[in-house]
């Protein structure tokens, strides 16, 4: 572990040495950004996400939302190439405000979204019941995602390169690729191009856990710029164990990723590259006797080329990836870790290309198109050398019209899935949203959709969770309205219900002769409701709650009738929170989360709630220290069967800025 963290740390001090000597030359930022000044502390810095307001998303607003600095998002300009529905829920200073480490902490914020520990070590989210690939994460308009898991591990991103997080609940548009029948994750890092930065940020918690993350950006030439990022973390958690024993966590981990972006009026080129690698234990069964997961080494890898231009009134975008993971695994049967009882050495790459075209027509409308391939293939090896390979390849080719004029706007897509290595026939896909200002301050959003997703490689060939190589694709219906009533900075009300039905939802077989693999169920129907608030009595107090129902029920295929057929989905979710402000450079939130009861496994999990306190100071312009507390009462819930929290967690922030 030392041998990786002193690296990592001497980089990060050395970027904020730099930064320091970068200020004091006051060089002149590229024509494309303008400076602005960084303020005491953001106005909602603390606000949980379902507090957020609509936002109007020109460049003035857009300038706003980023921490400190005026600085251009190039995918959410005016006339970007394609319109998402996805909403702003949480900004870079209010992540900062929070205390938040990484993306996963950061989502955990939003109780439109749920963060859950990994099986096999990591983070995952869910929303609404939709997990594994279910749930798109978009960086940068760039799709990311494991080539072998089908999930994306969100504790991977530092925050520092954060500038804002928006959400959608709904399905993700066929314009935008295949999959992501259950949401959209939309994340925009800081751009390469833009005012000499350098952010720095260590973090500390009693775990214990050390972290240290570092951004900074420079101009190299009139049109090009560097955006270098660091983080390194160490954590020396010791993991309880059934009958008092314990075993450490052994956790390490280092990234490193870079942003070579050139710009020059409407062609922009961005290319990106992400190398992370970690060690660690996954933390096993407090309550039963389970084998120790050690993930003696996990790197992963990705690259991207983002390319946007202009001619007359078309406008074009390219864009290639490619994500490489390996990761070697082994399983003990006790905690001693001296005899593997089996390892799972894995190696998989995911690459893939999208190209889009845009361009207005008549007096208010507008059409796109977009063409999108993705191949993904791994190999799997167990301790006998036995190596299992697979691969799968799916198209996608949509179109888009959109109409927007006065206070309505609609956006219809549709396009065609086509995938190869799975046994499955192509389907169509579809989306409409139809966006209406009624009145001043009150915003109608009606939405339906018709999305799928390709089981991912693990669940068609992995051996650790029963993968089965004759599953088919999950698939999707969903309707939703939604409702947001904000009256200035006094009161804002959100209320969206919501219908999904769904075929092919892949689970793991809780019984019958097909226990312990993964199938497709049959029909399931979900429904449920959103509502959030938020209330501003006086400039310096802010009170706000949100409360989320969702019922889920399936059918098979003789027509039975069985509730609750999704794991660790509960009916209730609620939470509540109060913010004060007795100066501008001060904040403190408390907030209490309450998670219903569920079932794991066929096995009951009881409910819990949590209260998590935030403290946050603006020592200087330049520095801010956030004391945050989870589970203050030190409750230790139980999360999912056999699997409880580390309780009472303190962690101390402190992050400095230079222009």
């Amino acid at each position: 572990m030392i041998r990786v963290r002193k690296p990592v740390i001497s980089m990060a001090a050395g970027l904020l040495l730099w930064g320091s000597a970068a200020h004091a030359e006051d060089q002149a930022p590229p024509r494309t950004a303008q400076a602005a000044p960084t303020p005491a502390a953001p106005a909602s810095a603390s606000a949980p996400a379902s507090a957020s307001a609509p936002v109007e998303l020109d460049d003035a607003a857009l300038a706003k939302l980023s921490e400190g600095e005026s600085i251009e998002i190039f995918d959410e300009r005016p006339d970007k190439p394609f319109d998402r529905d996805t909403e702003v829920r949480l900004t870079g200073a209010e992540l900062a405000a929070r205390g938040a480490v990484d993306l996963g902490t950061a989502l955990a914020l939003i109780p439109d979204v749920t963060v859950r520990d990994a099986g096999r070590g990591g983070f995952n989210l869910d929303i609404r019941g939709a997990r594994k690939g279910a749930v798109s994460i978009l960086i940068d308009g760039v799709l990311v995602t494991d080539p072998y898991y089908g999930t994306f591990d969100v504790s991977t991103i530092p925050v520092t390169d954060i500038v804002q997080i928006r959400i959608a609940t709904t399905p993700q548009s066929p314009i935008d690729g295949p999959g992501g029948p259950g949401g959209v994750v939309e994340v925009h890092t800081r751009d390469a191009i833009g005012p000499q930065l350098v952010i720095g940020r260590l973090a500390g918690n009693s775990l214990p856990s050390f972290g240290a993350t570092a951004t900074a950006r420079v101009a190299l030439a009139r049109h090009l710029a560097l955006r270098l990022s660091t983080s390194g973390l160490g954590g020396a958690r010791d993991l309880t164990l059934p009958g008092d024993a314990s075993i450490g966590e052994h956790r390490y981990a280092a990234t490193g990723a870079a942003r070579l972006e050139y710009r020059d009026g409407d062609r922009r080129v961005a290319i990106d590259g992400f190398l992370d690698d970690r060690h660690y234990v996954s933390p096993p069964s407090d309550v039963n006797r389970s084998i120790i997961l050690l993930i003696d080494r996990e790197t992963t890898a990705r690259a991207s080329v983002k390319a946007d231009d202009r001619i007359g009134t078309l406008q074009l975008q390219g864009q290639l990836w490619t994500h490489y993971l390996e990761r070697l695994s082994r399983f003990y049967p006790d905690p001693t870790l001296a005899t593997a009882s089996s390892v799972e050495n894995l190696k998989a790459l995911r690459s893939g290309a999208m190209s889009l075209a845009t361009q207005p027509f008549l007096r208010d409308f507008r059409w796109a198109g977009s063409v999108t391939a993705d191949f993904e293939k791994a190999a799997v090896s167990d301790i006998m050398n036995h190596t299992t390979r697979g691969k799968t390849l799916i198209l996608e080719t949509a179109g888009d019209v959109q109409y927007e004029r006065g206070r309505l706007r609609a956006d219809l897509a549709a396009g065609a899935a086509v995938p190869f290595g799975v046994d499955a026939r192509p389907w169509p896909e579809a989306k409409g949203v139809v966006k209406v200002r009624a009145a001043d301050g009150l915003e109608l959003t009606a939405t339906g959709a018709y999305k799928g997703r390709v089981p991912s490689l693990r669940e068609r060939f992995g051996v650790d969770v029963g993968g089965n190589p004759d599953l088919g694709p999950e698939r999707i219906v969903h309707a939703e309205l939604r409702a947001i009533e904000h009256i200035a900075d006094r009161l804002h009300l959100e209320v969206a219900p919501y219908y999904k039905h769904s075929t092919g939802t892949i689970i793991t077989a809780p019984g019958g002769p097909d226990m312990g693999m993964l199938v497709n169920l049959g029909t399931v129907n979900s429904w449920g409701f959103d509502t959030a608030a938020r209330v501003t009595p006086m400039k310096m107090l802010e009170l706000g709650g949100s409360y989320e129902y969702v019922k889920a029920r399936q059918i098979d295929d003789s027509g039975a009738v069985r509730d609750d057929p999704l794991p660790r989905l509960p009916h209730h979710r609620w939470d509540a929170w109060v913010q004060a402000r007795p100066d501008p450079r001060f904040s403190a939130l408390a907030r209490l989360r309450y998670f219903g009861a569920a079932i794991d496994q066929s096995v009951p999990v009881s409910g819990y709630a949590t209260l998590d306190a935030n403290v946050s100071a603006q020592i200087t312009p330049q520095y801010l220290a956030v004391l945050n507390v989870e589970d203050l009462t030190d409750e230790r819930p139980e999360t999912r069967a056999g699997y409880h929290t580390a309780g009472r967690v303190v962690s101390l922030m402190v992050q400095g800025s230079w222009e």
